[in-house]
């Protein structure tokens, strides 16, 4: 039977053995059975070369599509347009291009045949052999055309045969001894960048030796692909483990490729543990640097182009300097600048700077980095700056030196100053002198010169910035009548302010100051540009630079002279006279000075002052020349190369001379090369704009070239080479925070670690084993491999050491973990009152203590967590400023700046500095105390002008402000949620001076008497008593339309009792009996009972009433482990009227549920409450169902602490919320083979997940010895399941599967019928699933799921499927305060939420369109832009920078996200255990 398709409508006849579909429109279609054509391979590719006229040998070479695409339109012409079809396809995303083509034109057809794509692709013989001869039988019976030319149509193009390897004795590839050529892939050196296993193999290029399983690969003809193949291979991975095993085990042993001056400097910059021995030094620098060190810095300067950075005089320890080198490159796989170390040598004894250049070059050349791509340098402050220079350049010519961009300001500056009249410099000179020998200091002169300007053997003023002194020179001119004033005023006998007066009151020296405020601002403005700037600013500071030379040469050269100096830097230029400017065109620093001038009837000085200004101009335009790296033409063109909105302008010339300038082109040809590639490019960006591609800012055109490392090689090393370039902040501190404390290589941390366990390991497990465990530990400063009798991995504890030492990223950003959780608007203060006390005290934020305990402790507030009892150290030289204390700071250049004292991380701790860590940016500094000051000036260094124009600025003030509230206390209710509004009113009540409680209120208490710190760490430590919390500042949920008062009267009836009203409104329509205490609710209490039962706040209490859910003032019981409070309306009508005033005074108190007996009045407690509440909450969906156990609830002192298994654990979403929920966690194993959500759990939660690999390895005994088990969760792999899939597989195939492994584990664990201990379980998976799947797990399950939809607590859909036996999982999902419901509420300052709810985010990049083809969810600048990871991390509910760890970009981070839970969910699925399990 033969199918016939068209357009029309369709009639089925029957012919034979074939169906005929006969359409009353269009052509007959006829789908073949292909299974009656006996063709060979060889005749069916004969056959196909013969009708497209190609030269195929092998039906696997038609795996591109181009031919299937020809084929069909040479079936029915016109089908498929063939100018979309890439005849010369060679990549996977060009094949599925083509093959989409084709399933476009069956669809057009109505044809139903599925295309087996990915099989094609692969090469997989017997789908292309069948496919390719029904495409045969296809044509055969459908074409009708006989006059087709396939060459013309194709316009003349050949179809490039895809790679296959195909093996010599099924090939037709070798004939009579000679080899057809084909095009293939020989071995080469670059494929060991990927693959370092991959050698040379002695059976020729066409094979690669594997250096694991010792075997040669045939990778001719697919290359990496077949490298690939391979390594996934069950042989490889076991030959791979055990080779890597072996050489850790020796790595051990081997010499460490760093020197010893870099090891002792590592050690002594960054470790901060307490374990001594002569091997520590060398184990942390190997931690740091990581298993791959030198090598992948080697691999890097072979094929990219790289700075060198060099920083002289570093301490690596007493009376111990050294210099360090350090390398930065763009990575283009990650898209982000990196900074590695490299090495470091001692510092000559002698400060010979030949010396030092010379040991520079040879460390390069120790390490055999290729010099061909250094690109650049910057050598810092040192006395052989000039000398490295040197030297670096005859390793490369064409190095460019930076530093003298950076310090071009400072430069200028002082070769100006120095230039001018002497009359000017005695005055600042004995300005200066008369202020610094004066015993009373007067004020202006305080304010003029302050306390950073120090004494120098050379003039003050060449020994500040450029900024500082134009500063000084500002203040100076407002100040000036003053200063006349005051040396006025001094004494007859004080010559020297008798002096200073009469110099002050010359008009020529006031001028000249004015000229120098005119004259200093393009300096002033490009060093603070610098200041503030990071690499996003780096083509602005190319251009601010670029126009230095044009700004300066313009205001004293005539114009063809400015051109010509511009073009050939002739210094006679600027000294000749003839090219000079006069009169009124001579800039004078603007009209302001000769007014003045000609104010103070001095206009003849006018002349005089242009004479003495003019070797100002020419130093500083002279300077400016000599230390720019490139012409200011070159310059500009990079700034325009770099700039996203300029890059498609830069004329072909300029690209060139860029390439001939930085060492890219060598040759003509290489020039010509380049100009046609940046051709090329041009031409594709314009060809996508012209499609209507839309631009983005994850994919900029430049970021498309560097995607194609095979496409414009030249162009690409011209871009790779111009972002190496180095960029502000430059200061070592801050390079090397980049370079070692913020490593890139921190995942190699592991590696080490895991190296060196398993090197150890036979020693651990003997009878020695705790020495030598303890031994590692200190070695391995604090890492602790746990102890467990069986196990299936070694499990690596993170202490405190590591995690916070090298992968926390300690202070690199502000809004770290748990940074939002400290500094984010908190719900409205309860009121608090100790028990046995009746008056109230001031309302304090119930997170204030632990909040500022974990300041106290040392904790940055952006690493915010469980807070660690080991006393912090504290600074010991006598002068203020604790840990802990909020500041203002004055660094160069800027405002006052706010910020938070930190604990020193090195073992010791310098007088008279502290670690300030600086809100708004969250960046560090190490800062002298006497640039420090109290917060409590706020008035006297809050800056106005900041404040209005700084973003960052506005933000800093905000973040302190709302800290020193929260320890205050201090509420501002007025703002109603308008964070300007409550910024404002901060700002309001910081200036009238911190009311009512003062600066005593955010101060930071002694800590030598703070109990709780230094108690805390004895054996003997008790946790302090639960203090009672009233007033919730909100409303229960419900109205109330009955009156409630007349409760008591109502009881009173003739016939009524308390079981016959609502407890909760009084209501006689009773609908259920209230499951903890005798009396009813109504069908609205009992919806919002049922709601807010389970509802928590974030110190562990109920957020609302026991008995009513509602209640506005409530008593929390302070029995350790009960979390229910209650509230005044309910203790004043149901027991007797003062019970709640009387109940304050009873210390300590313990509620009804506790102590049943204390019950009174009406208010009596149900005997077999434990089992009403489950009742309440059963599970009325699972009607075909046998209900699960029931478990009555546990009285509160019989608790114990929870053992969790988690199964497909994913980045630890359970341990997360059964932490916040405040449960005692003994255990918890946690089943994940993803690294990075593993890396996730085991930083953020510093080690306390014990993890297990495959959960398919778990076994009967590994239960037995880990467990019993309390609660087991897990949600298996839903995209074999997922609707969404077209190639799913299904429960039973793939990792559909996985499954029944969560069913076999949770058959093992679930206790047996005598067995009264309290089991439960939570299984989730995905609802758009096929009915036969989820009936399927149902009957496996022995329950119906529960559908939970995270949009009601999140901004993003996310509805997923439920099983599990956790009482009140069908009760309705509620928001709570701390929800984050809406998109805005999640996203960054500056960002405008464009939708309040977004599509599901999974980890495809697509998913977070609003459609496949929707707009994006976030404004930006009015532009379109992506959700941030931070913004993702909030709407799953994890705390902001929850994933930033081990380096992982985005689309990693969206992956590991894409596969948790939602974190409201299931905190509200999880809360009902908190009747079971002992809470803290």
């Amino acid at each position: 039977m033969t199918e016939l398709r068209g357009g029309g409508s369709t009639v089925l006849c029957l012919q034979g053995s074939d169906r005929v579909t006969h359409t009353m429109a269009d052509p007959l279609v006829v789908i073949p059975n292909a299974s009656l054509d006996k063709s060979s391979r060889f005749y069916v590719v004969s056959w196909i070369n013969k009708l497209l006229k190609t030269n195929f040998k092998d039906v696997r070479e038609m795996g591109s599509g181009a031919c299937q695409c020809q084929m069909m339109d040479c079936t029915f012409p016109g089908s498929v347009d063939l100018t979309k079809v890439k005849f010369d396809a060679q990549s996977t995303e060009d094949f599925r291009h083509n093959f989409s083509l084709l399933q476009d034109a069956f669809k057009q057809k109505d044809i139903t045949k599925t295309i087996p794509i990915e099989e094609l692709i692969k090469g997989d013989f017997q789908t292309c052999y069948e496919f390719m001869k029904w495409f045969k039988v296809f044509h055969t019976a459908n074409a009708i055309s006989k006059d087709y030319d396939p060459l013309e149509a194709r316009n003349n193009k050949d179809i490039t045969p895809t790679s296959t390897s195909l093996e010599s004795g099924n090939s037709d590839r070798e004939t009579n001894g000679t080899t057809t050529p084909t095009k293939g892939f020989p071995y080469t050196e670059t494929w060991k960048e990927d693959f370092d296993w991959a050698d040379a193999s002695p059976l020729g290029e066409r094979h690669t030796y594997c250096s694991s399983c010792h075997s040669n690969l045939s990778t001719y003809a697919k290359g990496v692909f077949e490298l690939q193949r391979h390594m996934e291979t069950i042989k490889h991975k076991k030959r791979a483990k055990l080779l890597q095993s072996s050489q850790r085990k020796s790595h051990l042993t081997k010499p460490f490729p760093c020197s010893d001056a870099a090891i002792r400097f590592i050690y002594n910059r960054c470790y901060t543990g307490s374990a001594e021995g002569e091997q520590v030094p060398r184990h942390f620098a190997r931690c740091k640097l990581g298993l791959k060190y030198p090598k992948d810095l080697i691999a890097v300067s072979k094929h990219t182009p790289y700075c060198v950075y060099v920083y002289e005089g570093l301490t690596a320890g007493v009376d111990d300097t050294v210099t360090v080198v350090l390398l930065r490159f763009f990575d283009s796989e990650s898209s982000t600048h990196r900074i590695r170390f490299l090495d470091a040598f001692q510092a000559s004894a002698d400060g010979d700077g030949d010396q030092t250049a010379t040991a520079v070059v040879e460390t390069l050349k120790e390490f055999e980095l290729s010099t061909d791509n250094l690109a650049a340098c910057y050598v810092g402050e040192g006395e052989a700056s000039e000398q490295i220079r040197s030297h670096l350049r005859e390793l490369n010519p064409n190095i460019i030196a930076f530093r003298g961009l950076y310090t071009i300001a400072d430069a200028a500056y002082h070769a100006g100053v120095t230039e001018l009249s002497s009359q000017f410099q005695e005055l600042m000179v004995d300005l200066y002198a008369h202020y610094s020998s004066c015993s009373v200091k007067n004020d202006n002169l305080k304010a003029l010169f302050g306390s950073d300007i120090t004494k120098h053997s050379s003039p003050f003023y060449l020994s500040i910035s450029c900024l500082r002194f134009h500063q000084l020179i500002t203040k100076m001119l407002e100040i000036w009548s003053d200063l006349i004033l005051y040396h006025s005023s001094c004494p007859e006998d004080c010559k020297k302010a008798k002096s200073l007066c009469s110099q002050l009151k010359d008009p020529k020296v006031k001028a000249t100051i004015m000229f120098l405020e005119q004259a200093l601002k393009p300096l002033q403005k490009f060093q603070k540009q610098i200041q503030e700037s990071s690499w996003a600013d780096m083509p602005l500071i190319l251009e601010e630079a670029s126009a230095l030379l044009s700004t300066y040469t313009s205001r004293f050269l005539q114009h063809n002279a400015a051109a010509r100096y511009l073009k050939d830097h002739d210094a006679q230029i600027l000294k000749n006279k003839k090219f000079h400017l006069s009169g009124n065109d001579f800039d004078l620093g603007g009209r302001a000075v000769r007014d003045f001038l000609q104010g103070s009837e001095a206009a003849e000085l006018v002349p005089q002052l242009q004479e003495e200004v003019l070797p100002f101009y020419i130093a500083v335009t002279g300077c400016i020349a000599e230390e720019l790296p490139l012409s200011d033409t070159v310059l500009r063109s990079i700034a325009q190369v770099l700039n996203p909105q300029s890059s498609l302008t830069v004329a072909k010339a300029a690209v060139e001379e860029l390439g001939s300038k930085l060492g890219v082109c060598n040759t003509p040809e290489e020039v010509r090369q380049l100009k046609k590639e940046y051709s090329e490019y041009l031409l594709a960006e314009e060809g996508k704009s012209k499609e209507g591609v839309n631009e983005d800012t994850l994919e900029t055109p430049l970021a498309r070239v560097l995607k194609s490392p095979g496409s414009a090689p030249l162009f690409r090393k011209l871009i790779l080479t111009l972002l190496s370039f180095p960029c502000p902040p430059l200061d070592a501190h801050h390079v090397l925070s980049q370079a070692l404390d913020n490593n890139d290589d921190c995942s190699e941390t592991d590696t080490f670690v895991e190296s060196e366990c398993e090197a150890l390991s036979d020693g651990v497990l003997t009878n020695n084993g705790s020495k030598n465990l303890q031994v590692l530990a200190n070695a391995l400063n604090g890492l602790v491999l746990k102890p467990c009798e069986v196990r299936l991995t070694k499990i690596n504890d993170l202490s405190d050491g590591i995690v916070n030492g090298s992968l926390s990223n300690e202070g690199s950003w502000r809004g770290g973990h748990g940074w939002e959780s400290s500094l984010r608007r908190k719900p409205p203060a309860r009121k608090v009152f100790q028990a046995g006390v009746c008056t109230w005290s001031k309302p304090i934020d119930k997170n204030d203590q632990e909040s500022l305990n974990e300041v106290l402790e040392g904790m940055s507030p952006s690493r915010k967590g469980t807070p660690s009892r080991a006393r912090h150290r504290q600074y010991q030289d006598g002068k203020a400023f604790p840990v802990g204390e909020l500041v203002w700071g004055k660094l160069s250049g800027i405002s006052m700046w706010p910020g938070l004292v930190m604990d020193w991380k090195s073992k010791h701790t310098p007088p008279g500095v502290r670690r300030v860590e600086w809100f708004g940016d969250g960046m560090l500094s190490e800062i002298s105390t006497e640039r420090l000051k109290p917060f409590s000036s706020f008035a006297l260094c809050f800056c106005k002008n900041s404040f209005a124009s700084l973003p960052v600025y506005r933000e800093a003030i905000y973040q302190i402000c709302e800290l020193a509230a929260e320890r205050c206390g201090k509420t501002f209710d007025k703002a109603k949620g308008d964070k300007e509004k409550e910024l404002k009113l901060m700002v309001e009540w910081a200036s009238e001076g911190f009311l009512p409680t003062g600066p005593r209120g955010f101060a930071v208490p002694d800590p030598s008497s703070n109990q709780d710190s230094n108690d805390s760490a004895s054996p003997d430590y008790q946790p302090p008593a639960k203090r009672k919390h009233a007033l919730k500042n909100r409303d229960g949920g419900h109205a109330t339309t009955h009156n409630r008062d007349s409760l008591k009267e109502k009881v009173k009836e003739k016939g009524k009792t308390i079981e016959h009203f609502c407890l909760s409104c009084a209501s006689p329509e009773i609908e259920v009996q209230h499951p903890l205490f005798e009396g009813g609710l109504c069908h609205k209490c009992k919806e919002n009972f049922t709601e807010t039962l389970y509802r928590y706040d974030e110190d562990g209490y109920q957020s609302y009433c026991t008995i009513c859910c509602g209640g506005l003032e409530v008593i929390l019981c302070e029995n350790s482990s009960c979390c229910r409070c209650f509230c005044k309306d309910c203790l004043e009508i149901l027991v007797a009227e003062g019970t709640f005033e009387k109940l304050k005074k009873v210390d300590p108190w313990i509620c009804f549920m506790c102590e049943p007996s204390k019950c009174d009045g009406h208010l009596k407690v149900r005997p077999d409450w434990s089992v009403k509440v489950q009742d309440l909450f059963a599970n009325n969906s699972a009607m075909e169902f046998e209900s699960h156990r029931v478990y009555p609830s546990i009285p509160a002192d019989r608790r114990k602490p929870l053992k969790v298994l988690s199964l497909f654990d994913g980045i630890a979403t359970g341990y997360l919320v059964l932490r916040d929920l405040g449960f005692k966690i003994e255990r918890y194993i946690a089943s994940e083979i993803c690294d990075d959500s593993i890396v996730v759990g085991m930083v953020k939660h510093e080690g306390k997940i014990e993890y297990v690999n495959d959960v398919r390895t778990i076994t009967r005994k590994h239960l037995a010895e880990w467990g019993p088990f309390d609660l087991l969760i897990g949600g298996s792999p839903c995209n074999d399941l997922s609707m969404v899939n077209p190639l799913r597989k299904g429960l039973y195939e793939g990792t559909g599967r996985l499954f029944f492994e969560f069913y076999r584990i949770l058959t093992l664990l679930r206790p047996k019928e005598e067995d009264d201990r309290p089991f439960f379980w939570l299984f989730e998976n995905v609802v758009f699933m096929n009915a036969h799947d989820k009936n399927d797990i149902c009957r496996f399950l022995e329950c119906n799921p529960v559908l939970v939809d995270a949009i009601k607590v999140s901004p993003a859909h996310r509805a997923r499927y439920f099983w599990g036996n956790i009482p009140g999982m069908s009760r309705p999902l509620s928001t709570s305060l701390d929800d984050k419901v809406t998109l805005q509420d999640c996203l960054e300052t500056g960002r405008m939420a464009k939708f309040e709810k977004v599509r599901t985010i999974t980890t495809k990049s697509n998913s977070i369109r609003q459609g496949k083809t929707g707009p994006l969810p976030v404004l930006m600048n009015g532009k379109e832009d992506y959700l941030w990871c931070t913004e993702m991390e909030q709407i799953f509910g994890f705390p902001k920078h929850y994933t930033d760890v081990n380096n992982m970009g985005r689309m990693q981070r969206q992956k590991v996200l894409g596969r948790s839970w939602s974190v409201p969910v299931i905190r509200h699925l999880l809360a009902p255990l908190k009747d079971y399990f002992e809470c803290e």
